[in-house]
Order: structure tokens, then sequence, then C-alpha cells
């Protein structure tokens, strides 16, 4: 019961949200004063609804402990202000394609981009339609990816896996995928200590990450940087290959993995991912391993990598 009231206010919200949103438009264009009146009266509303779901999420944290999504709920409440953000974003990223998002069919990229990893990567998340996407329904996530190293058994860590170190991708060197122009670089972010879940106290989803400005106006994006490694600034101009940070744990990541995707302006939130293909990389095409070995190697000129796959780069 607790959980669908939650459920109830949180749609509630977005749907107050909306309408203050959409009524503040309106009295800017118009300056309509029953806009206005819609506007205080929804943003009032919102306000309400946030502060009663707040104080079911600390009501349930602190003595129902029989919930088993406790913390989550917690983090929902630290979260809630990002969702917003997000929601808002993609709004205003639909207002500027009026619906018309980039497609791989229709998308000319401005530049070649290279797997900013080295080494075999498993493709756990990515593709560049809805049944591999990384979040379809996202536009800001849409054509991103994730990666990280599995062994000859498929795990990805060795031993029991509590540690961060015992991640195969923890520490890997991560390369800038093309020449550009760093626009953001942030590092400070805690590594999450206990992988295989998320951290609860994640302020921000990215963690610690770098945006490289390319030409054309493309960005590319690298996430959940460990904490301490980043290598470059605000303004530093970056060859392909270079390296810029190290593979962490950071932000919204439940295990050591590398979070990219190519974006069309420098804001996370305010911009919608790109459909971009790699240049010059080798795919391993057997979906497991024969003998401890993969069966085929496949060299790769221009492509998008697509989830269960294995990219050599």
């Amino acid at each position: 019961m607790l959980q669908m009231f939650q459920s109830l206010f949180k749609l509630l919200m977005y749907m107050g949200a909306v309408l203050t949103f959409l009524s503040f438009t309106v009295f800017l264009v118009t300056n309509w004063n029953f806009a206005q009146l819609v506007m205080a009266y929804a943003g009032l509303l919102t306000l309400i609804l946030v502060i009663m779901y707040y104080s079911l999420s600390l009501y349930s944290f602190l003595f129902r402990k029989d919930q088993p999504n406790d913390l989550f709920l917690l983090r929902d409440l630290f979260l809630m202000p990002i969702s917003f953000a997000q929601f808002f974003g993609q709004v205003w990223v639909g207002f500027r394609y009026r619906s018309h998002f980039p497609l791989p069919e229709t998308y000319q990229q401005n530049n070649r981009y290279f797997f900013p990893l080295t080494g075999t990567w498993l493709v756990v998340n990515g593709g560049p339609d809805p049944d591999t996407s990384h979040s379809w329904d996202l536009i800001g996530q849409r054509f991103a990816y994730d990666f990280v190293v599995t062994d000859e058994r498929g795990k990805t860590h060795r031993n029991d896996g509590r540690r961060l170190e015992d991640y195969y991708a923890f520490g890997a060197p991560v390369l800038a995928p093309a020449d550009g122009v760093v626009v953001k670089a942030r590092d400070g972010y805690r590594d999450y200590p206990h992988p295989g879940a998320l951290d609860p106290f994640a302020w921000n989803l990215l963690g610690n990450y770098v945006i490289i400005r390319h030409e054309g106006n493309e960005y590319s994006l690298l996430a959940h940087i460990r904490r301490g490694s980043v290598k470059v600034k605000r303004g530093d101009h970056v060859k392909r290959g270079q390296v810029v940070g190290e593979v962490g744990n950071s932000g919204n990541s439940s295990e050591p993995h590398l979070h990219f995707h190519v974006q069309d302006a420098p804001h996370f939130l305010l911009s919608a991912s790109l459909p971009v293909r790699f240049s010059k990389y080798r795919r391993l095409a057997s979906n497991g391993p024969s003998d401890g070995q993969f069966e085929q190697e496949e060299w790769v000129e221009e492509g998008f990598p697509v989830r269960g796959e294995r990219i050599v780069g």
C-alpha cells in the first residue's frame, strides 16, 4: 500500500510539473492572467506532492524495515531533482527536434570516432535500434553504450566480486575517441565500494566524467570514471587515443564500466544522443568462448557495436 501511494504521488508530481511548465510557457507568450493563476496553483500542488512523497520515503526508511527497497526509496528522495531535470531536458530536446530525432539511417556524423578503450570489451548495453538500445525512450541516452570486461567464463570479476579491484574493467585507461577540446571535466565523486548495487547517495548520474567537443558540434561523453584519475581539464586540447581517465564506479553505476555516447550539446541533460559509428575496430563474432578462445574475429571499417558483441580496441 505504501509503495502504491508513492507511485501515485510520483505520477501526480510529474503531471503537476508538466502543467506548471506549460502554463508558465503560455504566460510568457501571451501574458494571459489565467495562465498565471494555473501556474501558481499547479506549482503549489506540485510542491505539496513533493513534500508528501519525501515524507513517505523518510517514513519507509526509518520505520518500515519490512520493506525490501527502503534504501532506494530514500535514494528516490535525493534523485528527485535530477529526475525532474532529466524530464524537462527531454521536453526541451523534443521541442528542438519537433520529435524528429536523429536516426542511424539519416544522421551524417561529422567525425570519425574510435573505440575509447584498449583490449577486449563486452557491449552490455547499446545499439542502433530499439531492441539493442541503451535506453531508447531517453533521447539523451538512446545511442549510448556501456562496456565491461569479462573473462572466458563470462564473469566481469575475479574472486567474489565484492571489491572494486576484483573487476577486470576497474582502472583501465579511458581514451579520447577523436581530436577535440574538453568542455567539461568532473572529478571528486566517490567510486561506490559495494559493486552489485547502486550508490543510494549518488547526486550525479554520470559520476566523474569528461565531455569533449569535436568538429561540427558533436560532443563525446565518457562517464563513471574512477575518482582521482581524470587527467584533463576544461579547455584542454586532446588527441585521439589520449588517456583522459580510468574506468571507475562513480555515479549511477552498479559495477565498474564505461558509459560512452556522443551528443549534440555540451550539457548532458539538455542534449540528444547521436547515432555515430565507430571506425576501425575488431569484433569477436562468437557469442561465447570455445576452448578458451572466441571463434571468429571480424575487422570492421565502420559500424555500430551491438549489445552482446565483444569489441577489440
